[in-house]
């Protein structure tokens, strides 16, 4: 055993722990039958980003975690009692409660996280949607993916689960430790916008092309081109006149951990202050820019209260307040998207924002003068944990009792206004007038609650451990109730009463199974329980005799294979209470038996109609889930290999039916009639070694998804391409592109869309029927029906206390569509005018380019021919969507232990890492992941230091 002085670090990442956090538990990792991959603390602390989340991607195989956005989302939207009774039907998700995931799409081996499939959130045992915790305090993040390692769930037990375990006490003398970082955001990629010179051009040649007069002359050109005119022929590229070239991030942890035999503290407190990229005036005494600020506590007590009987209590509590511009985030890069350069001018002469009768907002005026939103988040959060061994009684009996109750808080300060914007005009006399546009908007104080939440968890839970010999036994009862609380809502309620025994022999032969009865509130009275299943079995090969020969280089070969029949209980994402009957009358919506306001009647307020129509037999969604794997280790565990293979069926999943008809005049209800199917492998690799004082480890990690429907009570469909059933879940339809039109005997041969006739350069479209028309009978699925690949690769090393590590991460396999895109579609309808067009632009075909065109011919104000036929979308706009990232790279240097000692300090450690840092992609028009105009992906540069008493 080699002792480590303070300052050294022995880093071998993905060393098999003795123990594995689970489910409201640990397991010891060689009697885990289950599919799990795990984060440390090490690479969560090297991701500078406001919440664990962002460490994620590229990690954990099977997880699929895709950004969204570069920034958080701040809350809108205001909350009152009346959104209950004054007749409103609630939010469809009024069941769930809120998250902080503004940022991320968080998909388990393929499943669609918008429609309620995500992984269940289990923060130190209790089920709660944290996503902003700072990675400081997190020891290890792990996914639980198969059915028996998730059945505890109950009527979510299919949707995975997300498993966060804070840092516990360490007894000994106080250990303090502070980390101070910063860091510079930067956007990975913007949009290049066309200047004013180009824009106009090709303007002339898309309306040239639609028949209709040029907008510009050469005269327009001259002065585009030689910005004699700034204020008649502006050319702003808005992108820098509104957004900064980077943005400022810091973030400062202090933590105090300690305890003696009798009971044990620690202590995280974090500061975090994210800027956005907008630009500021200095005239404002206010923040307009985008900001995020957090302050945290995470602290926990455990007291041994005797030899047997242990008591914990945590307390978590947040405060968060973000603000934007009172234009709002999204408003002004929507703005930005399609504004051209030569819209307006920023600023006339008079010193006014510049604007026009198509424009009647003034971006950098949105930006700096629109006043402020301000939204505010609070959070309080309370965990006691009893724990008492009943050895006294019976060896190896023991009982827990969990208790958690937490208040979440969200309101928004509205404090914006609205300054007009003039258009300046010279006569022929020479005399300057300015045109006046929008109004006026004085600064309103507005503040609204957005949602506030009430939760309460309860578990209790008895088992039994022992070992007799080569036999281990292990049992479990549990009973758990989750209540959530949502604004004026009705409680929701997910309760469960379960069961788990497993048996394994010499640690050789495994035997697990489960049973739990998991009922729902929000189903219809009857129908809201059900009985969930898993089991599983293992065999260790390595551990037989006849394999000893093998000892020297094999350390373990253990086979694992488990089932389950699950749930999914997502019926608040399908509609409020959906087995009552609703009826809409002329001052809101009633179920049956409410009392109308002002004492009014069904008499008084004539004859109802009715809503959608009520589903009194909706269940919950079931997932029957097959999970076989291997783990294996070579070479006294240098060497490590994990591989799963999946077979889930999807039944019993919540659609409307296809083949109703309209003749009872209301809408159909959501039924549990589909069926889908999803099934691929997952890989993980790692090699890890010690040369001297040189650890180094390089691990890989691979995911293949793919998925069918099975059934989808589809309409009939007159031809096999037009069947949807059989398909990939969430596959892409449209008209199939065969290339261009190249001259103009090709388009009038073309077969074409009622109402439009077909011009040399518009997309040709395979006519799949031969009726020389293109129509619904022409719709069928586009892309490539191949799986999905995501894979992520780490590396890194530490020597004489100097640490460095990699990340790559990518995806392969995929397609982006990027017809509806403002950047490949440009010169579409705007404000009565034409908007913004992109370098994309400079690839559309003329004559001269019929061969290498990427785009088809310009036009104007919109063409619903090239990029909406039949709102739909089309072949030809799908790209290459493949990316390697280099997602983070991180270097650290622990200073000598002999350089501190004096200081009577622990340790110092210096450090830099970097996220997003580059990215390589088949398609260089957008983002791969976070298109514009969402909030740009930010590339942050970062650097630290930890200092330690």
């Amino acid at each position: 055993m080699k002792t480590v002085a303070a300052g050294d670090t022995i880093y071998i990442a993905n060393k098999p722990a003795p123990a594995l956090n689970v489910l409201y538990g640990q397991t010891n990792a060689s009697s885990f039958l289950g599919s799990i991959a795990t984060v440390g603390s090490n690479e969560l602390g090297n991701t500078p980003a406001s919440s664990y989340t962002y460490a994620l991607p590229g990690r954990l195989a099977g997880l699929n975690v895709n950004q969204t956005s570069g920034f958080y989302t701040p809350l809108t939207g205001s909350l009152t009692s009346k959104d209950i009774f004054i007749g409103n039907i609630p939010n469809n998700t009024s069941g769930a409660g809120p998250t902080d995931n503004t940022e991320f799409n968080i998909q388990l081996r393929g499943h669609n996280a918008s429609a309620g499939q995500s992984p269940i959130v289990v923060v130190d045992g209790v089920q709660r949607e944290f996503y902003s915790l700072d990675p400081e305090n997190i020891a290890s993040v792990s996914v639980l993916k198969d059915a028996l390692s998730t059945i505890l769930l109950g009527q979510n037990s299919a949707r995975g689960a997300l498993i966060v375990t804070t840092k516990q006490p360490v007894t000994g003398a106080p250990r303090v430790a502070f980390t101070a970082e910063t860091g510079v955001q930067k956007p990975v990629q913007l949009p290049k916008p066309l200047p004013a010179y180009q824009y106009a051009y090709l303007l002339n040649e898309a309306l040239l092309n639609d028949n209709k007069t040029p907008a510009y002359t050469a005269a327009d050109f001259a002065a585009y081109r030689d910005q004699s005119d700034p204020v008649g022929h502006p050319d702003v590229n808005w992108y820098n006149t509104i957004l900064r070239d980077q943005a400022s991030l810091n973030r400062y942890n202090l933590s105090v951990t300690g305890g003696g035999a009798t009971a044990r503290y620690v202590i995280g407190l974090n500061y975090m202050n994210q800027n956005g990229l907008f630009v500021e005036s200095d005239s404002n005494s206010y923040n307009t820019n985008a900001q995020l600020k957090r302050y945290m506590i995470n602290s926990r007590i455990d007291i041994d209260v005797n030899k047997n009987f242990n008591v914990g209590v945590q307390l978590f509590g947040r405060l968060q307040d973000g603000t934007q511009p009172g234009a709002t985030t999204a408003t002004i890069l929507q703005g930005l998207l399609t504004t051209p350069n030569n819209a307006y001018p920023v600023y006339n002469p008079n010193g006014s924002f510049g604007g026009s009768a198509n424009y009647t907002q003034n971006l950098l005026a949105q930006t700096i003068s629109s006043g402020y939103m301000a939204d505010h988040l609070r959070d309080v959060m309370v965990n006691l944990d009893l724990n008492y061994k009943l050895d006294n009684w019976v060896k190896g009996w023991w009982a827990k009792a969990k208790g958690n109750v937490s208040v979440q808080e969200a309101s928004n300060q509205d404090r914006s206004k609205q300054a007009p914007v003039f258009s300046q005009s010279i006569s022929n006399a020479g005399d300057t007038a300015y045109h006046r546009y929008g109004s006026t908007i004085n600064q309103v104080n507005n503040f609204t609650n957005t949602s506030w939440a009430r939760y309460r968890f309860v578990q209790l839970s008895t088992g039994y451990n022992r070992q007799f010999g080569d036999h281990n036994i292990a049992a479990m009862l549990l009973f758990d109730q989750k209540n959530v609380l949502l604004n004026y809502d009705i409680p929701s309620a997910l309760t469960n009463f379960a069961g788990k025994a497993a048996y394994n022999y010499a640690d050789k032969y495994f035997v697990e199974g489960a049973l739990n009865y998991s009922g729902y509130n929000r189903y219809a009275p009857g129908n809201q329980y059900g009985l969930f299943y898993a089991g599983g079995a293992g065999w260790n090969m390595a551990k037989e005799s006849w394999m000893r020969a093998t000892s020297n280089w094999l350390n373990q070969l253990k086979w694992r294979v488990t089932y389950g029949r699950t749930g999914n209980a997502n019926v608040d994402n399908y509609g409020y209470f959906i087995w009552r009957q609703f009826y809409t009358q002329v001052a809101g919506t009633y179920p049956i038996g409410s009392n109308y306001p002002n004492g009014a009647g069904l008499g008084e307020q004539g004859v109802p109609g009715s809503q959608v129509l009520a589903n009194v037999s909706a269940t919950w969604e079931k997932a029957d889930k097959l999970n076989a794997g291997v783990d294996m280790a070579f070479f006294n565990n240098r060497l490590l290999l994990t591989a799963d293979y999946y077979h889930e069926r999807y039944f019993d999943v919540m659609q409307t039916r296809g083949r109703n008809i309209a003749l009872i005049g209301s809408t159909y209800p959501v039924e549990n009639i589909g069926i889908d199917l999803y099934e691929g492998g997952e890989l993980s690799l790692t090699y890890q070694d010690r040369i001297g004082s040189l650890n180094y480890f390089v691990t890989g990690n691979a995911a293949i998804q793919q998925s069918k429907v099975i059934f989808m009570d589809e309409q009939y469909q007159a031809y096999p391409w037009n069947v949807h059933t059989g398909h990939p879940v969430g596959q892409r339809y449209g008209l199939i592109a065969d290339g261009l039109l190249q001259t103009g005997a090709d388009a009038a041969a073309a077969a074409t869309i009622a109402g439009y006739t077909p011009h040399a350069g518009d997309i040709k479209y395979k006519d799949l029927n031969n009726d020389h028309v293109i129509d619904q009978f022409d719709v069928a699925p586009i892309g490539k029906e191949r799986p999905l690949i995501y894979y992520g690769v780490t590396a890194g090393f530490d020597y004489k206390g100097i640490e460095a590590s990699i990340l790559l991460q990518g995806v392969a396999n995929r397609e982006n569509y990027v017809g509806s895109n403002a950047l490949d579609a440009g010169f579409q309808g705007q404000n009565n005018g034409y908007s913004q067009a992109y370098i994309q632009s400079l690839g559309r075909w003329i004559p001269e380019t019929a061969t290498t065109a990427l785009y088809p011919r310009l036009t104007a104000g919109g063409n619903g021919y090239n990029y909406a036929p039949l709102f739909q979308s089309s072949s030809y706009f799908l790209r290459n969507g493949n990316y390697l990232r280099v997602k983070n790279v991180a270097i650290g240097y622990n200073l000598p232990y002999a350089w501190i000692r004096k200081l009577r300090l622990r340790g110092i450690k210096v450090f830099a890492n970097a996220q997003n840092l580059f990215t390589h992609s088949a398609y260089k028009g957008v983002d791969p992941e976070v298109p514009f105009p969402a909030y740009p992906l930010q590339k942050v540069i970062n650097t630290g230091i930890t200092v330690k008493l």
